[in-house]
């Protein structure tokens, strides 16, 4: 029997706008390739829709069970995973990786930060958290499973 991810952080939903946003997402067919925030990472995302299914290999996904920023952002540029895409704007350029080092991956400062960043370009975020809900309670809903066979992250 196939397992289950994990519920994703809300952060990772953060992240994945931000790829989009920022044309990180590189599709083809049921694949993508999804870059980091600086640049210096490329994740693989492979995705079964006939078996819902889905895998990537960015850490999150790898180590901790829950689907990443990568997988995310695959499911929203292929429109599995609806999404208000004025919630994108905001998020373009955000530097992730830079933040998490700066934050020594306390993502809760990192989501602390990012929100101040939003505020100051006039985003609404009481309609963000609305947005991020609905995406959040949206992915849950398609009920993913882990495809294997599963890739180790890059280095």
């Amino acid at each position: 029997m196939a397992t289950a991810w994990k519920p994703s952080p809300v952060i990772k939903i953060y992240e994945a706008l931000g790829a989009v946003a920022d044309g990180r997402v590189e599709i083809d067919g049921d694949t993508a390739r999804v870059t980091s925030s600086d640049k210096a990472k490329t994740y693989d995302v492979r995705h079964d829709p006939g078996a819902g299914s889905i895998t990537a290999n960015d850490n999150g996904s790898y180590w901790q069970g829950y689907l990443g920023y990568p997988g995310i952002a695959y499911l929203m540029e292929r429109g599995v995973l609806a999404y208000d895409d004025g919630l994108t704007a905001g998020l373009a350029g955000v530097p992730w990786k830079e933040l998490a080092t700066r934050y020594r991956n306390d993502w809760a400062k990192v989501e602390k930060h990012v929100r101040e960043v939003l505020s100051e370009k006039g985003v609404d975020l009481d309609r963000f958290d609305a947005g991020l809900a609905e995406i959040s309670s949206r992915l849950e809903d398609l009920a993913l499973t882990k495809l294997s066979p599963r890739l180790r992250p890059p280095k």
